[in-house]
C-alpha cells in the first residue's frame, strides 16, 4: 500500500497544488489526492473545480514533477441532494465535468458523497434521487473510462452499511465504486471492517482518518456532533482515537487491497502539517 495526502479543503489547504504536492513529497508521502469540490467558485483553497481543461492539465503535470502520482480526486458537493431540480442538476453536471476532466489528466478515480437528507424528503426518497443522479453519472464515467465512487460519510443520507446497501439495492449497478473512510463508522457505533469484508472488492481508494466518542457534556461546537445515541463525535488524526488501525490494515490486505490510503485533514484537526508528518510515521510503521 501507498500513502496519500489530500490537498482540498477537507485536507491540507493550500493556495496551489504545487506547493502542495512539494510539501507531501518532503513528508514521505507516495500520493496526492486533489479536491474538485468548488462548483461555485467559492472555496479558499487549491481546488480544480474552476480550472479550465488546460489549467488542470498544467496543474497535473507539476504536481507529477514534484516526484508524486495523483491518487484520485476528492468531488464532495454538500448539495448534490436538493428538492430544487436545478440544484441537483448543476451539482451532476459539475461531477461529469470533473469526470472528463480526470480522463484528460490521467486520474482513475473520482469520489463523491450523498449529502443530507433535504427537509421534507424522506430516506426512501433521497436514496431514489441519488439512484437516478448515479446511473447518469456511471453512464458519464464509464464513456470517461473513470471509476466513479461514493464515500459513505456519517450523517449522511449514505453513511454506513445499511445505507450502502439500500443505495445498491435502488441503483442496481455494482459499477459504483466507494471510497472507503474507517472515521464515518464510530458515529454509529459500527465496525468498519464489517463494511470492509462485503465492499472490500468494489473498494479502490482509502481515507486515513480517526474518530472519538465522549460522554456529552455541554454544547457542540461546529466540528462535533451528537450521535444517535446521546454521545459526542469528532474527528482526529489517524491513531489518537477509537479506531484499530491493525486491524483495519489486516481487513484491507485480507480483501486485497493494495491502493492508497489518503490522510485527510480539516474537519476541526488541529496543527495540520505537524498531523501530516505524524500520520507518515504510524501509518508507514503498520504497513511495514
Amino acid at each position: 500500500m501507498q500513502l496519500g495526502l489530500l490537498i482540498s479543503h477537507t485536507g491540507l489547504k493550500e493556495n496551489s497544488f504545487i506547493t502542495g504536492s512539494r510539501k507531501a513529497k518532503q513528508m514521505g508521502y507516495d500520493c496526492v489526492e486533489l479536491g474538485a469540490c468548488d462548483a461555485e467558485g467559492t472555496l479558499p483553497v487549491a481546488d480544480l473545480g474552476q480550472m479550465s481543461m488546460a489549467e488542470a492539465e498544467q496543474t497535473a503535470a507539476e504536481v507529477r514533477a514534484q516526484g508524486v502520482e495523483i491518487s484520485a480526486i476528492q468531488c464532495h458537493l454538500h448539495f448534490f441532494l436538493d428538492q430544487q431540480e436545478t440544484v441537483v442538476r448543476r451539482n451532476v453536471d459539475h461531477i461529469n465535468k470533473i469526470l472528463a476532466m480526470a480522463a484528460r489528466i490521467g486520474v482513475g478515480f473520482v469520489h463523491t458523497v450523498a449529502g443530507v437528507t433535504p427537509p421534507n424528503m424522506t430516506t426512501s426518497q433521497a436514496i431514489d434521487q441519488l439512484a437516478a443522479s448515479y446511473a447518469e453519472l456511471l453512464d458519464t464515467a464509464e464513456e470517461s473510462q473513470v471509476g466513479l465512487g461514493i464515500e459513505p460519510v456519517f450523517s449522511y443520507v449514505v453513511g454506513n452499511l445499511k445505507t450502502m446497501q439500500a443505495l445498491d439495492a435502488a441503483l442496481g449497478r455494482p459499477e459504483l465504486l466507494i471510497n472507503f473512510d474507517p472515521s464515518h463508522f464510530p458515529y454509529h457505533e459500527e465496525d468498519p471492517v464489517t463494511f470492509l469484508k462485503e465492499y472490500g472488492p468494489r473498494i479502490p481508494h482509502a481515507h486515513a482518518k480517526d474518530a472519538v466518542l465522549e460522554p456529552l457534556e455541554g454544547p457542540l461546537d461546529e466540528n462535533s456532533f451528537e450521535t444517535p445515541t446521546g454521545k459526542l463525535f469528532r474527528f482526529t488524526p489517524p491513531g489518537t482515537g477509537v479506531l484499530d488501525w491493525p486491524a483495519i490494515i489486516q481487513a484491507l490486505r485480507e480483501v486485497g487491497y493494495d491502493g492508497v490510503i489518503s490522510l485527510e485533514l480539516g474537519h476541526g484537526i488541529p496543527n495540520e502539517e505537524q498531523a501530516a508528518r505524524d500520520n507518515v510515521k504510524f501509518l508507514r510503521g503498520l504497513l511495514e
